[in-house]
């Protein structure tokens, strides 16, 4: 895929991936890429689509307490989760900035959301005398006092790292694909997000539908398939990444690479479509998707995705129980 030889794979349009690798920067595990993230966390496989008019929010409307966690947990983390909605206590107001100061005193940045705008991002630094913190999102770095971090949201969501666990690559990649297939699948738990967005496979079909009803926001249509046809380059790679890493002889590494092979070619002639679907609506002019040759490229474009995709996840699935069933085979004996 020619794209992919210029691609700047050290930036990503999934912002939660991107805080997560700058948050674990500064830990033992700091030699993860953002390959390695992207693909680990599952995120390059992330679909996340709002089928009434493809909202430019979709990419950012999941569980993030539930998934960050679980994110770091395939990258070999505990973590802590503070969440609370308006109206907020003093009580959760204190726990909250005491987790993110607890952090930041243990040299880990917290992952937060809704900064400077509404994209995942961290905080790494606070001044206690002047009643702020230090932070950084996708959209500027900067500083933001104690108060507007409380009253300019309507969430005060916050994650961060407690501790560090050594994993092997087998069950590293065991629970990265066990993400992977639940989301593409559609089994992925969606909390208060339940029925608003179509995941996985089912989100190339909303996606699909609401094309041929022309009734497409052109900007966050053209923002979707920013994050979407990115997230596929990313996919592309880690699986490549894969197959050439997993070099031993053994039946485990041979299976590895025999099928993260097999899956790198379905996911690249996803990437490919997805990436002309991006240049026909480039972020954030957006095109014209109601127009009805463009609509109907789309469509096309999608459709072809979709079956790459669901050729690819048959093979990551494959893949899946042939490690599930080497894990259990380790156990017992």
């Amino acid at each position: 895929m020619s794209e992919m030889q210029n691609k700047d794979l050290t930036r990503t349009w999934t912002t939660a991936a991107m805080a997560i690798h700058g948050a674990i920067a500064y830990t033992d595990k700091h030699h993860y890429s953002l390959v390695d993230v992207m693909g680990i966390t599952g995120h390059a496989f992330r679909i996340n689509i709002d089928p009434d008019h493809i909202d430019v929010a979709g990419p950012t409307m999941f569980p993030g307490g539930f998934l960050v966690r679980r994110n770091l947990c395939n990258l070999g983390f505990i973590s802590n989760l503070s969440d609370t909605m308006k109206p907020y206590t003093p009580e959760k107001v204190e726990k909250v900035l005491a987790l993110i100061q607890q952090s930041i005193d243990k040299g880990y940045p917290a992952i937060t959301f809704d900064l400077f705008m509404p994209e995942f991002g961290l905080i790494y630094g606070y001044d206690d005398e002047r009643q702020l913190f230090h932070a950084k999102d996708v959209s500027k770095e900067g500083t933001i006092t104690y108060t507007d971090f409380v009253e300019k949201r309507n969430m005060l969501w916050v994650t961060t790292i407690s501790e560090s666990l050594p994993h092997s690559k087998y069950e590293i990649l065991r629970m990265a694909l066990d993400m992977i297939v639940d989301h593409t699948r559609g089994r992925e738990w969606q909390h208060i997000f339940q029925g608003q967005y179509a995941i996985g496979l089912a989100g190339y079909d909303a996606w699909i539908a609401c094309m041929e009803r022309r009734g497409a926001d052109p900007f966050g249509n053209a923002y979707n398939i920013a994050v979407v046809s990115d997230a596929r380059e990313f996919a592309v790679q880690f699986l490549r990444e894969l197959a050439n890493r997993w070099d031993g002889e053994n039946v485990v590494e041979r299976t590895v690479r025999r099928l993260a092979s097999q899956a790198t070619a379905h996911y690249e002639h996803t990437a490919e479509a997805l990436v002309e679907m991006r240049e026909m609506f480039p972020f954030p002019q957006g095109g014209q998707p109601d127009d009805p040759t463009a609509a109907d490229r789309a469509t096309e474009l999608l459709r072809i995705a979709k079956e790459a995709e669901e050729k690819g996840i048959e093979v990551l699935e494959t893949l899946l129980d042939f490690m599930k069933a080497y894990w259990s085979e380790q156990w017992v004996n």
